[in-house]
């Protein structure tokens, strides 16, 4: 697969990508996942938890929960929905990876799949640059959660 080198300025450009990323990374991952799962497929940013929450699970939770958000969700036409964390070393410390565990296994619960692209496995990635290095950083976590072959 050929990929261009990309900054920043340049995946706003292309991608029409706005301005409400928070996070390193970010723009670059949701670039890639464009790349691999097409147009079928819907994508948001810095997406509702809580939206998606079923049933019960809205009820329970916090009102930390209520305010947070995912970084891209990637919503499939059959498949179910998958969560992209991109995740920062503030995830290390044993307060955030606690929260972390919860949400994840509360997004499982309501059938989403989690993907997590951590800063220490994804460099190349991190820096907001599209090309070989962090697309492979990418598709390790897609083959590892055997969203690709």
């Amino acid at each position: 697969m050929k990929v261009e080198v990309m900054g920043d300025s340049e995946l706003k450009k292309i991608d029409n990508i706005d301005d409400r990323f928070i996070g390193q990374g970010e723009r670059a991952a949701l670039s890639i996942l464009k790349t691999v799962f097409g147009e079928e497929c819907e994508y948001k940013i810095q997406y509702l938890f809580a939206k998606l929450m079923k049933g019960d699970f809205l009820d329970t939770l916090s009102e930390r929960q209520k305010k947070e958000t995912l970084d891209i969700v990637v919503f499939r036409p059959v498949k179910p929905t998958i969560v992209f964390r991109i995740q920062d070393k503030h995830h290390d410390s044993i307060l955030k990876t606690s929260q972390d565990v919860v949400q994840r296994q509360m997004l499982e619960w309501n059938g989403c799949q989690v993907v997590d692209l951590p800063h220490q496995e994804c460099p190349t990635l991190w820096k907001d640059i599209v090309n070989e290095d962090s697309m492979e950083e990418v598709m390790f976590f897609l083959r590892k959660h055997d969203l690709i072959k």
